[in-house]
């Protein structure tokens, strides 16, 4: 039986600072104003003006993913998708994620790996993303995959699909970790925030002739 696996990213903690000095006070002396300092933002990946705007709203996109938060992962997803495909499926899918008696995600992390250049279209603009995530899923319903030999054989069925050094499954603790490369395109509509799609074969040849612009399809 197989199960769809949707990913839950963890939360980095926020890390705050704080420094201070205490001195006496000359009357006669007004207190110099301190300029704050403008925090430097760092990416991973070289970046110009515009592919950093798309990197912000792709890592907003993932931290949605982090919560499974139905109805901000659908907000953010290109509208036209739910055109082809039911919005209330969709919807199921992510909530039975947050429900299953079957599987229990332990851990999520991913790393933007690919923003490219930003296309404009007819009705605004585009790119292609992508991103490495892995996630680290316990089977912790004991009567799945309950002897070594049905581990072995989804360990098998993963490693056809992902590659073998992608995938590791632990016979002992039952926790199955996944690496993936996920590619997505980001589309931005004026006057639009940017929204998501993914970008793989079934979607180019199931959906994307149904709803994507033709000129945003001409160009990926």
């Amino acid at each position: 039986m197989r199960y769809s696996i949707l990913i839950k990213i963890f939360i980095l903690p926020l890390m705050l600072f704080f420094t201070g000095c205490f001195f006496e006070k000359t009357p006669d002396k007004k207190e110099e104003p301190i300029a704050e300092v403008p925090k430097k933002e760092v990416y991973p990946i070289e970046l110009d003006e515009k592919q950093k705007k798309v990197y912000k709203a792709l890592q907003l996109y993932i931290n949605q993913l982090k919560s499974l938060n139905a109805n901000n992962i659908i907000a953010m997803t290109y509208p036209k998708f739910f055109t082809v495909f039911s919005k209330r499926i969709y919807r199921s899918q992510i909530l039975t994620m947050t429900n299953s008696s079957n599987i229990e995600i332990l851990d999520f992390s991913a790393k933007i790996t690919q923003i490219d250049k930003v296309n404009t279209f007819s009705e605004g603009k585009f790119a292609k993303v992508g991103y490495t995530s892995t996630v680290k899923v316990h089977l912790k319903n004991s009567r799945l995959y309950d002897t070594e030999l049905s581990l072995n054989t989804l360990y098998s069925i993963l490693a056809r699909k992902y590659g073998q050094k992608n995938i590791h499954v632990d016979t002992k603790t039952r926790v199955v970790t996944i690496k993936k490369q996920e590619k997505m395109l980001s589309i931005k509509e004026n006057p639009n925030d940017w929204k998501f799609v993914g970008d793989n074969p079934t979607y180019r040849e199931l959906y994307y002739p149904s709803f994507l612009p033709y000129d945003i399809l001409d160009k990926i």
